[in-house]
């Protein structure tokens, strides 16, 4: 079943844990009380038609978020800083979008400490990624594929580059 258009009000789902909402073709900004939902531990929301992600600027120190999976949607603008500020959040999947610009440098520490994933691939972003990303021994699951990076050869979740746009 498709559900295409919005999501509102969010306030019905605050008891949800898992929240996927998958291919139903959903627009506009994926709305800051969908993403600050305090039981959501997973919030599947690819394959629709979302354009941008409202900003969670002080989400509560009880917000359960671990997983966000908005990949294949419309996304565009710079990665978004505020997803540093989700204490469980492990796992983001922003991949297959129109996501442009630098890597936040607080992006940076993330991965191999509180991040598991990330996967920036097939997007626009542009410049060096942060260091912490290239110096990095940690094992950990990332993508940052098919972009516009500055990457060094070596580094295996860089690869693929598409020419410099900068």
């Amino acid at each position: 079943m498709c559900l295409p258009g919005h999501i509102s009000p969010a306030s019905v789902f605050k008891h949800l844990t898992v929240l996927d909402l998958s291919d139903h073709r959903l627009s506009s900004p994926i709305p800051q009380e969908v993403l600050t939902l305090s039981m959501v531990v997973h919030l599947n929301i690819p394959t629709n038609k979302f354009t941008e992600m409202e900003v969670i600027p002080y989400p509560s120190a009880d917000l359960q978020l671990q997983v966000l999976d908005a990949h294949a949607n419309r996304l565009r603008g710079h990665p978004p800083i505020s997803l540093v500020n989700v204490a469980r959040l492990s796992s983001i999947d922003l991949s297959h979008n129109q996501v442009s610009g630098r890597i936040p440098v607080e992006y940076g520490p993330k991965p191999g400490s509180s991040w598991k994933s990330l996967f920036l691939e097939d997007n626009f972003l542009t410049g060096n990624p942060p260091p912490q990303f290239i110096d990095r021994t940690v094992a950990v699951c990332n993508s940052l594929a098919r972009n516009c990076l500055r990457c060094p050869l070596n580094i295996r979740f860089c690869r693929e580059q598409w020419p410099g746009l900068e």
